[in-house]
């Protein structure tokens, strides 16, 4: 029967009297959460009857010592207590890697010595002839001693000059190469030798045996992010989305040949109910706020209309957005042995595959553009439990660009963006018969019209939402009215029209809008067109 502690749970009991072994591990699973990750290490060690301290060593100084569970084999053991301690005692041994560096260090260090000796020997020969070339003032030499003297002098000066810059040269090839040494050996000694910790375990057992150790907690620096890759094959095709994760991990431990989990939970998130406090309402002092650029009901971007305006998905507006936790957690059990390093790179993994049920349709904003741009719009896309990331997206082989997904937005239909068609060609004309300007006493009364023309020129038909606007009144001065808007439907809240038609192929469709705008005369006003 096994046995499971929290180390959270269990009170400290010291140490005297306990017989102490330090016994390896390793890394058999991790799951890898969004921005932690929990490891799962296996250990083995022989116990005696009574009572013995365990060090397991190589642990991570990234762990959370409160995730700490410890697990055995053997019901004959029992665990007293369990604690994370860093590793100040235990001699560390390094990387044989890091050993063959010191040792092609302190070859070099050697040879730069032996070098610089020579360098010294031949600087301080070359000083004692330079104190001792004037021989011209001195008695007892004759001119042809002085002579002979001075040539010996030349020769050896020479000499000595030219094993100099031998050894000049020597010496900084030496250096050269030292100074390498050591980068690769502080590079390797970051690798291979950071610090770590232990596990220390009190146990008391009953007989001799063979213990089985299984110790799970949670690591900080570790996570990972998503990445998504859409793909058409055209518009009769569904999209396809190859969901895959960028694993990350600088716990200072390299995760080799592990069994590997992607989990979209958080075990670091606040468990606590909320508790909602008194709300109290109070007279405030009005006051005005300077609006900076355009205001949000002059925006055409879709998503700048109100909330309320927001949820009417119908018109391509962006709905209204309730950020939250996602209380279902998915797992990802990845087939094949990873290995991770402690580098913080990431490692792309494969997650799953989906086949989206995909409608499509044409886009154009006419006002904005002159073409039409193919929506993707997918229904009921929150039950594959995506994470919010980066999308690649694909229509018949070729990348038309990024997008993002949000899983937090409440709209069940996610519209995606596949790029422009160049044979759908879009114009927007003034209508020069509305083209008018009357005096009404006081008033100006404008008369603004538009005609639309949208042309298929592709061989099969197309459906294509067109969508433009008129402008609303934010004074009780200026009066704005619809006078004829064709076939579309107008949205009075936010001043969208919207048409949705069918184009055969290589055919026109045209349509037209005019409205009014009615504004005191000896005013100037914006936002009229």
């Amino acid at each position: 029967m096994k046995r499971i502690i929290s180390a959270a749970t269990l009170l400290f009991i010291g140490i005297q009297g306990f017989s102490q072994v330090a016994i390896p591990s390793k890394i058999k699973n991790v799951k890898v959460f969004k921005n932690n990750a929990e490891i799962n290490r296996t250990a083995k060690a022989t116990v005696t009857p009574g009572k013995q301290e365990i060090v397991i060593t190589g642990i991570s100084t990234s762990i959370d010592p409160s995730s700490l569970q410890i697990k055995f084999n053997k019901a004959s053991s029992e665990l007293l207590s369990a604690k994370y301690e860093p590793n100040h005692i235990l001699a560390h041994v390094n990387n044989p890697k890091v050993e063959e560096l010191k040792t092609i260090s302190e070859g070099l260090a050697d040879d730069l010595s032996w070098v610089t000796d020579q360098k010294n020997a031949l600087l301080g020969m070359e000083e004692v002839l330079k104190k001792n070339q004037d021989l011209g003032g001195q008695s007892g030499f004759t001119p042809a001693q002085v002579m002979e003297l001075s040539n010996k002098y030349r020769t050896k000066y020479l000499e000595i000059r030219k094993e100099l810059k031998t050894i000049l040269k020597e010496e900084k090839k030496v250096k050269t190469k030292l100074a390498s040494a050591k980068r690769q050996l502080q590079e390797m000694n970051a690798k291979f030798n950071k610090p770590t910790g232990t596990i220390v375990l009190q146990v008391s057992s009953r007989a001799t045996s063979a213990l089985n150790i299984n110790c799970t907690y949670t690591v900080r620096n570790a996570g990972w992010t998503p990445l998504y890759d859409l793909r058409s094959s055209g518009i009769s095709e569904n999209v396809k989305l190859n969901y895959r994760a960028n694993v990350y991990q600088n716990t200072g431990q390299d995760w080799k040949d592990v069994n590997m989990t992607v989990s979209t939970g958080n075990p670091t998130q606040n468990s606590e109910r909320p508790i909602l406090s008194p709300l109290y309402v109070n007279i405030q002092q009005p006051y005005r706020i300077k609006a900076l650029g355009k205001s949000k009901e002059s925006a055409l971007n879709m998503g700048l209309a109100s909330k309320d305006e927001r949820a009417d998905e119908h018109f391509g507006y962006v709905a209204n957005a309730q950020i939250g936790e996602n209380q279902l957690n998915v797992e990802f059990k990845i087939e094949n042995k990873q290995s991770v390093l402690s580098d913080g790179k990431k490692n792309l993994l494969a997650l799953n595959t989906y086949s989206l049920p995909t409608k499509y349709i044409y886009h154009t904003v006419p006002k904005l553009c002159d073409g039409a741009f193919l929506l993707a719009k997918i229904a009921d896309w929150s039950q594959y439990n995506l994470v919010a990331g980066k999308a690649n997206l694909f229509f018949e082989g070729a990348f038309v660009g990024t997008s993002y997904i949000n899983p937090n937005i409440t709209s069940d239909t996610m519209l995606l963006s596949m790029g422009r068609d160049n044979g759908i060609v879009v114009e927007r004309k003034a209508i020069e018969k509305y083209a008018k300007t009357k005096a009404i006493g006081s008033n100006k009364k404008e008369t603004i019209g538009y005609e639309l023309i949208v042309k298929n020129k592709k061989s099969i038909p197309i459906t294509i939402e067109v969508m433009d606007q008129i402008p609303l009144s934010q004074s009780s001065q200026i009066n704005v009215e619809l006078e004829n808007k064709g076939n579309a439907e107008h949205n009075r809240k936010i001043g969208k029209l919207l048409w949705t038609t069918t184009i055969a192929p290589r055919a026109s469709w045209k349509d037209q809008f005019v409205y009014t705008v009615k504004y005191p005369k000896n005013n100037a006003i914006a936002g009229i067109k």
